[in-house]
């Protein structure tokens, strides 16, 4: 190699070099920065917050993305309990974070993946297996070889969301005209029910920390608009009382997702 090219060799590697310190002291502060505004987040809620926690996985056993890759953790959790469309609830949301790595037996290469999510766990009693989420092309295809999600009397809602459910009559009952309503009119998040755990988030993706609040925001219109005869048949009796809808008078349900 002449002399030419290896300084030229040279200055391409130093240059490279100072290129990945530069982009992991971005990625450093990028993080620095979303850490202290979920705390920041936290503390304006008044929930407590956890900076990271390797046993998220196995809280969320059997959830859609929560068993992919390795390395998996929780990261800017924020835990507490609210009340959402006037149903009492502990919440817990924040980053989740895995990795997957592939080899083609010459090679091997580790991708991160990142998401958003809020989780909760409502005292009305949802048992059943539910996942809800917009129709895409696979879908369509399933269906068309006989693998059919629930569909609904409007074919709108059919048309742009697939709905599963281990009780179909579950399903009917919560998603009433005026769910499907909702559903119809607003940007709607992946929503994914196991164990009386409800997870809403919108697939390997990171929120801004203000997108948290938009998405609480449509939970509380979410649980405002369950049907109240699904609330009288899976409210605690002593929460009946305090709801919203089964009782237009009480006060403990005001207030939504501050």
């Amino acid at each position: 190699m002449e002399g030419g090219q290896i300084a030229f060799a040279a200055i391409a590697i130093t240059l490279f070099a100072i290129g990945a310190i530069v982009a992991v002291a971005f990625h450093r502060r990028a993080e620095r920065e979303r850490r202290e505004a979920m705390r920041a987040l936290a503390a304006q809620m008044g929930f407590a917050f956890t900076e990271a926690d390797p046993t998220l996985d196995q809280r969320f056993r059997g959830f859609r993305d929560f068993g992919r890759g390795h390395s998996r953790t929780g990261l800017h959790l924020i835990s507490g309990e609210t009340r959402l469309g006037g149903v009492h609830m502990r919440l817990l949301m924040g980053d989740y974070q895995y990795k997957i790595t592939t080899s083609n037996g010459k090679s091997t290469s580790t991708t991160t993946y990142n998401m958003s999510f809020i989780s909760v766990v409502p005292a009305l009693r949802i048992a059943e297996e539910l996942a809800v989420r917009s129709e895409n092309f696979l879908d369509r295809l399933g269906a068309f070889v006989g693998f059919e999600d629930i569909d609904f009397e409007s074919s709108e809602f059919s048309r742009r969301f697939h709905v599963k459910c281990s009780d179909r009559r579950f399903a009917s009952d919560l998603f009433d005209p005026r769910m499907i309503e909702y559903f119809l009119e607003s940007a709607v998040p992946e929503i994914e029910a196991q164990r009386g755990i409800l997870l809403f988030d919108h697939g390997t993706r990171r929120w801004d920390p203000e997108r948290f609040a938009v998405v609480l925001n449509w939970i509380d219109g979410f649980f405002a608009r369950v049907p109240r005869h699904v609330r009288a048949d899976r409210l605690p009796e002593d929460e009946r009382a305090s709801d919203p809808v089964l009782n237009p008078t009480a006060r403990a349900g005001e207030g939504g997702a501050a």
